[in-house]
């Protein structure tokens, strides 16, 4: 069984700013940009990655590559696949971000602790939803 979810974002530049910020990743090409593209942080193009910030999933592990630029007017659509583990309370998961262009920006793999209610949506069921 698997559960997958998706979320399309558009990043701004206050984007950039808050998470400048916030992870103190102030690097000229977020803040100045190359000529008037400012570049996302890695962190913010993460942070399109649905089911990362639900209520009640921990992520035990996380492994991602950054594997084209992010910026500012992008807009990514963010897929999390989620599939049964040995372990009820946890799953796989296989992340993928996409530019509207059809440029892959990050792929990764992961191990989620799962809530229960989570947990037995993923033993009875396939389902898909959009973010």
């Amino acid at each position: 069984m698997s559960i997958t979810r998706t979320a399309t974002r558009v990043f701004t530049p206050e984007d950039i700013d808050t998470c400048a910020r916030l992870t103190g990743d102030l690097g000229s090409h977020h803040m100045i940009g190359f000529g008037d593209r400012r570049m996302t942080q890695g962190v913010l193009t993460l942070s399109a990655v649905p089911l990362l910030a639900d209520p009640g999933v921990h992520m035990r592990d996380l492994s991602f590559a950054f594997l084209a630029p992010v910026y500012a007017g992008d807009t990514v659509t963010a897929t999390v696949r989620l599939t049964e583990s040995e372990d009820p309370l946890l799953a796989t998961c296989e992340v993928s971000v996409v530019k509207g262009d059809g440029t892959t920006v990050l792929t990764g793999t992961g191990v989620a602790e799962l809530s229960r209610a989570l947990a037995g949506e993923l033993a009875t069921e396939t389902v898909t939803e959009g973010s």
